[in-house]
C-alpha cells in the first residue's frame, strides 16, 4: 500500500477469479489531488490494463487515476 494514500478507499476492477486478478487504483488526481469520479469499466488488453483516462476531476477534466497493482 501507498502511504501516501494510507487511509483512502480504493477502487477496484477485474474478477478475483479472473485471468488479470483486480485491478487497484487511488481515485485521486494524479494533477491537483482532489477526489476523482472513477469510470464504472475498466479495460484490459494484453497483459494489462488499457493506458486511457479512467476517471474524471472537476478541476482537470478526464485523468488517470493511478495505479496501485493487481491484487
Amino acid at each position: 500500500m501507498s502511504v501516501e494514500y494510507e487511509g483512502v478507499r480504493r477502487v477496484v476492477y477485474g474478477d478475483r477469479d479472473g485471468y488479470y486478478g483486480r485491478a487497484t487504483f487511488v481515485p485521486v488526481c494524479p494533477n491537483c489531488g482532489r477526489f476523482v469520479k472513477a469510470d464504472a469499466k475498466k479495460g484490459f488488453q494484453g497483459e494489462g490494463i488499457v493506458d486511457e483516462p479512467d476517471a474524471t476531476c472537476s478541476k482537470c477534466g478526464r485523468v488517470q487515476m493511478p495505479f496501485e497493482g493487481f491484487i
